[in-house]
């Protein structure tokens, strides 16, 4: 047939999961059609057996019951009406069982196809075109996952910790730039857009996240009306960060120069310089929680983990003075920048200011030094060296560095730059993708957590419902058996001390009741001392294994990934273990105990498997399809393009 052809020319083209995934789908849908007589057979099977045992039943009651009329009369009919009853009786049963399987098997298909992948799209064969809008249908599929597959995990862990991971569209290209104070931050965006638009100095001049952007006419919005910007969707998730950094929000649109080399529909995002402060975060009434914040109101760390997230390149400027060597510079490559290797560029800014080449080599050295503190490989990024020309270099004619080189080099970070447009969608599938393998491990390591703490109590139970039980137990078997008896009993004989110089009075009623009442209140408090003291042994065993919880995580995440580190060294795993290990030490910290939490049923991890093979391979050819097209390359022809073509044509005429 042809679908066999296309099965074995799949191997040789990047269609291949796509074919494969046509060829399941037929599949079910035939083992789909087979099923339905397939379970009407054994409905009408299990009617018939049922009718025969009925009609066995019947035939077999009927001819005892003649037997025994031939010699006890006609007495026998009543009891053979009653007999043949019965028969119909099992028949009924039989085939209300019939019908009850019967309706369970649509129950049980409901179900199962409810914890499958219901994608409300196709995966389409890109190679022969025929999309009408490749960027709508990206946006739809990304929405799509978020909404079905990752944020009904979400909701189910304390905090959220992937509610401000999600995409929100529409959303401009952006561009990060950080660095320290006095890096040149500021002069190379002005030299990016062509005019003077942010202050420049020594000292640090901005205290505020600045958004700029090239547009038709000059504009300046604070941080409130910009977080309801219907362009920037996600701008309104700043909002979290309080009023402190909304405060210290803008976005500026400037009317650039025609030859400036920043383009429309990109964002530059200039950030405050990167300093020392002290720490301000002693807990008292006005901070309950403790929280550390350099002195600026709000968690910078964190907002820097947001942009960074969502910018499609990142800048981060040092200068010779101060090489990395801040403490929030550190905190901030350590944290907000972890796991965006591929995003940022690390740039080495006002060379001009060096004297000579061993100047440049001590700078150099001391930045590459620093870096490797905090990137945890044998490979350095590359180190971009450049100066600001044009605002602020101070360039003489006879320099004993190679300034032209230095000025390439400015070049090309200013080409990626303006190349950040294209990498937009690319960034935004990749994130994507992290997010779902990042969902993955943390709802696989809580599962094996919370199964383990779930044990762990059923024990701690069982073993002091034992305790307590254990003494009642024998109490009661002695009473029992007679080796007891208690006061008041008939078998009960008080203790009398036997002397033959001397015999005491049998005791009175009163004083038989007295011993009756301390006896049991012996017994009463001995057993509420046993119960304080397996209820305070239970507490603290809880406790400490609550702690070693979040001290064993990395022992649990070698466990759940024991079977794929056998033939796998797994450095991508563990690379990403480094950064969900923070969100499950935290969703620890805020629960009693892990058995609270929610269990993550398996069919949800065949969601996000099925997400990362088939739709996230689907989404970076239709991010490869729109970026072949802002580039004018020749791509399989659409419905959009053909659209284009004509509209063109008709100009044209």
């Amino acid at each position: 047939e042809p679908a066999q052809g296309i099965v074995l020319l799949a191997p040789a083209t990047p269609m291949a999961p796509l074919v494969q995934h046509e060829v399941e789908r037929k599949g079910l849908r035939h083992g789909r059609r087979l099923r339905v007589p397939l379970l009407a057979l054994v409905s009408v099977v299990a009617v018939a057996v049922s009718l025969d045992l009925a009609a066995f039943s019947r035939s077999g009651k009927a001819a005892s019951a003649a037997a025994t009329t031939a010699w006890v009369g006609k007495n026998m009919q009543p009891e053979l009406v009653v007999e043949q009853s019965g028969g119909l009786r099992g028949m009924a049963l039989g085939v209300l069982f019939a019908l009850l399987m019967m309706g369970c098997v649509p129950a049980w298909r409901a179900i199962r196809k409810a914890r499958e992948l219901q994608r409300p799209y196709q995966l389409q064969d890109l190679l022969h075109g025929g999309i009408a809008d490749p960027e709508a249908d990206l946006t739809k599929i990304i929405t799509f996952i978020q909404d079905q597959v990752i944020v009904p995990i979400d909701e189910r862990l304390p905090g959220r910790p992937f509610e401000y991971d999600l995409h929100s569209f529409p959303f401009v290209p952006m561009v990060l730039v950080i660095g320290n104070h006095s890096s040149g931050k500021s002069t190379f965006i002005n030299s990016l857009l062509g005019v003077s638009t942010q202050e420049t100095g020594v000292a640090p001049t901005d205290d505020g996240f600045t958004v700029l952007e090239r547009w038709q006419a000059d504009s300046t919005e604070d941080g409130p009306t910009v977080f309801g910007c219907p362009g920037n969707r996600p701008f309104r998730e700043l909002q979290r960060f309080g009023q402190a950094f909304s405060g210290h929000f803008r976005r500026k649109r400037k009317v650039l120069p025609d030859d400036a080399d920043m383009p429309f529909g990109l964002q530059i995002v200039d950030t405050p310089g990167m300093i020392d402060l002290p720490l301000t975060g002693s807990i008292d009434s006005d901070n309950p929680t403790g929280n550390q914040v350099r002195g600026r109101g709000y968690n910078f760390v964190d907002v820097v983990r947001w942009w960074a997230k969502r910018a499609d390149l990142i800048l981060l400027l040092f200068d010779p003075d101060k090489p990395g060597t801040t403490g929030e510079t550190l905190e901030v490559l350590t944290k907000s920048l972890a796991g965006l290797d591929h995003k940022f560029l690390v740039v080495l800014n006002k060379v001009d200011q060096l004297d000579n080449s061993v100047d440049f080599a001590r700078a150099y050295g001391t930045l590459g030094w620093a870096l490797s503190k905090v990137i945890r490989r044998k490979d350095i990024p590359q180190i971009y060296t450049m100066y600001n020309a044009g605002f602020d270099a101070k360039v003489g004619t006879h320099h004993k560095l190679p300034l032209d080189d230095f000025a390439k080099r400015r070049l090309e970070v200013i080409a990626e730059v303006c190349r950040a447009k294209e990498r937009h969608l690319d960034n935004v599938v990749t994130a994507l993708e992290e997010t779902l393998r990042q969902v993955s491990m943390t709802a696989m390591v809580l599962g094996a957590i919370q199964a383990k703490a779930a044990r762990r109590l059923v024990l701690t139970w069982l073993v002091g419902a034992a305790l307590v039980a254990a003494p009642l137990g024998v109490l009661v078997w002695l009473v029992a058996t007679g080796r007891l008896a208690l006061p008041g009993s008939a078998s009960y004989v008080p203790a009398v001390p036997h002397r033959s110089s001397w015999r005491a009075p049998p005791p009175t009623e009163a004083h038989s009741e007295d011993l009756t009442f301390m006896g049991m209140l012996g017994v009463l408090s001995a057993y509420t001392g046993l119960l304080l003291v397996l209820s305070a042994g239970c507490r603290e065993f809880l406790q400490q294994s609550r702690r070693l919880q979040r001290t064993t995580l990395d022992d649990s995440f070698e466990e759940v990934y024991a079977d794929f580190f056998i033939h796998n060294d797994g450095e991508d795993h563990r690379a990403r273990w480094m950064n969900v290990k923070p969100k499950i030490s935290s969703i620890l910290s805020s629960i009693i105990c892990a058995s609270s939490l929610k269990p993550f049923p398996s069919w949800e991890m065949v969601k996000i498997d099925a997400c990362l093979t088939k739709d996230v391979w689907h989404l970076r050819q239709l991010a490869r399809m729109l970026r072949l097209d802002a580039n004018g390359e020749v791509r399989p022809p659409t419905r959009r393009a053909a659209d284009k073509d004509m509209n063109r044509a008709s100009t044209m005429g």
